[in-house]
């Protein structure tokens, strides 16, 4: 099982058996200061209504920001998490950056979790990230992550009330506004992950068989990005008939493993709705952009993209978000024809 303890072994750095805040921001690569500086153009003219944000030890720039922009350290914006993870004893599993520390996380695995009805054997942990960034283009928040031990899947457990968990340091005034509410943040995520558990339950009361679940699987794939971006009336490009019947073979080869995981996924019966969650999971987590992942030389660059894209934003996220609310919202899945591009 201890392949199953962090998030990715590929991305970012093991921090398990560490306590030490200091080591913590070490080992992680975190302990790095940033700045902002005045961009100029390339006449050599200040910039006067924008900041470039980068690091101070190999002046990389992270984003470009406007004036109400307020800079924060890593270990600012650390320091409550930390505080947390020892209250709630809770124990540090991994952290890591994309873009050369543009966007940042930590991960720690709190002391309980639970097991799916009648199957004692099925244990999620749960799991608390704290997600910030030094680009200005996304909020700072704590996310509950529910953890499958299975087979080490990640979902985010996004709901309406998910905006609760966010929290804000860029704008506080003193150290005791910022421990408040990390404090707050950290309280709603654990209540995600209570919420979690209920939808867990609820999907696995509900029957669904192989042919239901390739109608269900043909819903999930149906990516816009394959979709016509041609406005009405406009005229249409030549058909490419290869590049469908490729868009076309992907897709199918997609629905297929979803089928598989259905039935052969690490855990799973292929007998509920929780068994076609998982099997979503699974592929987005282990086996989508698995080239690229394995690169020899640029492996681990995208295996943290594709965690942060899973866990954070982008097609992962999404793909897992869309499954549990078609999940939870369609009474039937009609199996139907392969899918049509």
């Amino acid at each position: 099982m201890n392949s199953l303890i962090s998030l990715d072994s590929r991305a970012g750095s093991d921090i398990a058996k560490l306590t030490d805040f200091d080591q913590v921001l070490s080992k992680s690569g975190l302990n790095f200061e940033i700045e902002s500086v005045r961009p100029h153009t390339p006449e050599g003219d200040e910039v006067n209504n924008k900041w470039m944000i980068r690091r101070t030890d190999n002046h990389d720039v992270l984003g470009i920001v406007g004036n109400r922009y307020n800079t924060v350290s890593n270990k600012s914006m650390l320091k409550p998490f930390h505080s947390m993870v020892c209250k709630y004893g809770a124990k540090y599993e991994n952290a890591g950056m994309v873009d050369g520390g543009a966007r940042c996380w930590v991960s720690a695995t709190m002391p309980e979790g639970f097991a799916v009805d009648n199957r004692p054997e099925d244990v999620i942990q749960q799991r608390i990230m704290a997600f910030f960034t030094h680009n200005g283009t996304s909020k700072n928040a704590y996310f509950s992550i529910a953890h499958r031990v299975f087979c080490n899947n990640q979902l985010n457990v996004v709901s309406r009330e998910a905006s609760k968990s966010d929290y804000s340091i860029r704008h506080v005034r003193n150290w005791e506004d910022q421990l408040l509410d990390a404090h707050l943040g950290f309280e709603n995520a654990l209540a995600l992950h209570k919420e979690f558990e209920y939808t867990a339950n609820q999907l696995n009361s509900v029957p669904m068989t192989v042919k239901e679940m390739r109608g269900f699987a043909n819903l999930v794939i149906a990516e816009n990005k394959y979709a016509s971006k041609s406005k009405p009336g406009e005229k249409q490009p030549p058909i490419d008939k290869d590049k469908q019947e490729r868009k076309l073979q992907r897709l199918n080869n997609r629905r297929e493993m979803l089928v598989d995981l259905f039935t052969q996924g690490a855990g799973n019966k292929g007998e509920s709705r929780w068994d076609a969650l998982n099997a979503v999971t699974e592929f987005v987590d282990h086996h989508n952009q698995i080239s690229r992942v394995n690169h020899p030389t640029r492996g681990q660059v995208h295996a943290e993209k594709r965690l942060f894209g899973n866990l954070f934003s982008g097609n992962g996220v999404r793909t897992k978000q869309r499954a549990v609310d078609l999940l939870l919202s369609t009474s039937t899945f009609k199996s139907v024809a392969p899918c049509a591009v």
